[in-house]
């Protein structure tokens, strides 16, 4: 059996710059509708000032500050009412000393005004008085020109993944058609004699296709495209011709078994026979992962990775968290902002990984001072579990990394856990 000849994380990362920091992205134009979940290829700025004009927040009525200074409800202030300004027009009243007027929520503020009282504070006395029990500061009740930003104010940068969130803010910077970096386009293909669709009741030594749904989804999740799954079985020709075939279509093709060094696993000698450089990397010096194989094509019309991830579930899905996911967002989609982490005090010791890197999936729940010896805060609780396991996955709401060269970690120790979904 050949011994694979292991790289660093580091060392993979290196390999991935030398033939993709010059590539060119691709991009394209989306609406404001579809580009939640994209990834911007353009900065945002603001093209206004927010609000524009001073406006109201409340139903009110628009004072002079000084003219309510004092007064109570056993001594309001009487003031000559003005009329009322309508929504969506610009206000032409002028509030001078003793007078007010009455003011929607979202209504522009009158020149001479720099309070509003709420409705609830005013008492009507016909049809041009009011009086008023409750004293305003100035600014009350008021946004001014540019209280919520200010034009040229830059908001997101290239390669920022929209949220949910930040739909309002595009729309309020004008934003209808956005420029995006396009969605990698993937394949995914498992191997293995012993595979059969999920729907598919496993006969004696059958098992159902875990990894090619699993990677599918979170490649989806991450914002590529995947155009289509495959089993194939453990048949060198058809292999390399499935391979082949997807390759025309793909940006990556993803791989999903025999990279292991067994007598039927022949990734390696299929990436290896599909152009140049072929293999850069047989084994990552991780735990678990460690039969990853990388292959990256320059003699095509476009540049090409073909990633063959262990058979393991965990190790194939952890392979693509750490490894895949991390080269798409920054080769593909612009983005190197750090993954969703928080941090936690471990539970339990944890073993480091013979000089690899280790990933342990972690469950957390809230800390309550148990024993005197947790602060109160988030724990992070090993899960065990074998690499051929999936039910694990399903537990964790996370993992946290142990260094290369770590000797491990110690309980109670604190931790930064990613977060995965």
């Amino acid at each position: 059996m050949k011994l694979l000849q292991v790289d660093s994380i580091q060392s993979v990362e290196g390999k991935f710059a030398k033939y993709f920091a010059s590539m060119e992205k691709k991009q394209e134009e989306v609406g404001l509708r579809q580009v939640c979940g994209r990834y911007l290829a353009e900065d945002i700025f603001a093209d206004m000032d927010a609000p524009s004009f001073r406006r109201s927040v409340v139903d009110g009525y628009a004072v002079r500050a000084a003219d309510t200074f004092g007064v109570s409800e056993s001594m309001p202030v009487f003031l000559e009412s003005l009329g009322s300004i309508q929504m969506g027009q610009a206000s032409t009243l002028f509030i001078g000393p003793g007078q007010t007027a009455y003011v929607p929520t979202g209504g522009m503020i009158p020149e001479g005004a720099d309070a509003m009282v709420m409705v609830e504070h005013i008492d009507r006395l016909g049809e041009n008085m009011v009086s008023i029990n409750r004293p305003a500061a100035p600014n009350a009740h008021i946004m001014n020109i540019g209280d919520d930003f200010h034009v040229g104010e830059q908001f997101f940068s290239k390669g920022h993944r929209v949220t949910a969130k930040d739909i309002g803010l595009l729309a309020a910077c004008g934003k209808a058609q956005i420029a995006v970096y396009r969605k990698p386009k993937l394949l995914v293909i498992s191997t293995g004699d012993e595979l059969v669709e999920p729907d598919t009741k496993p006969g004696p030594c059958q098992i159902r296709d875990i990894n090619a749904y699993a990677i599918s989804a979170y490649a989806e999740a991450l914002g590529a495209e995947v155009l289509d799954l495959a089993i194939i079985p453990d048949e060198v020709d058809a292999y390399r011709e499935a391979t082949m075939k997807a390759m025309e279509k793909c940006d990556m093709v993803i791989l999903s078994g025999g990279s292991s060094a067994g007598n039927k696993d022949f990734t390696a000698q299929v990436v290896g026979s599909l152009g140049k450089p072929g293999v850069v990397t047989h084994g990552l010096a991780i735990r678990p992962g460690k039969p990853t194989i990388i292959g990256i094509f320059t003699d095509r019309e476009e540049l090409k990775t073909v990633i063959g991830l262990p058979g393991h579930p965990l190790s194939s899905i952890m392979v693509f968290d750490v490894v895949v996911g991390t080269f798409l967002r920054k080769y593909y989609l612009g983005n190197e902002e750090d993954p969703r982490a928080i941090h936690a005090k471990i539970t339990e010791n944890i073993h480091a990984g013979e000089g690899r890197t280790s990933y342990q999936l972690v469950n957390l729940s809230r800390g309550e001072g148990v024993e005197g010896h947790w602060e109160r805060g988030w724990l992070a609780e090993p899960i065990r579990g074998k690499s051929g396991a999936i039910a694990q996955l399903a537990r964790a709401h996370g993992y946290v990394t142990i260094p290369q060269g770590s000797e491990g970690l110690r309980a109670g120790e604190t931790v930064e856990v990613t977060l995965i979904e």
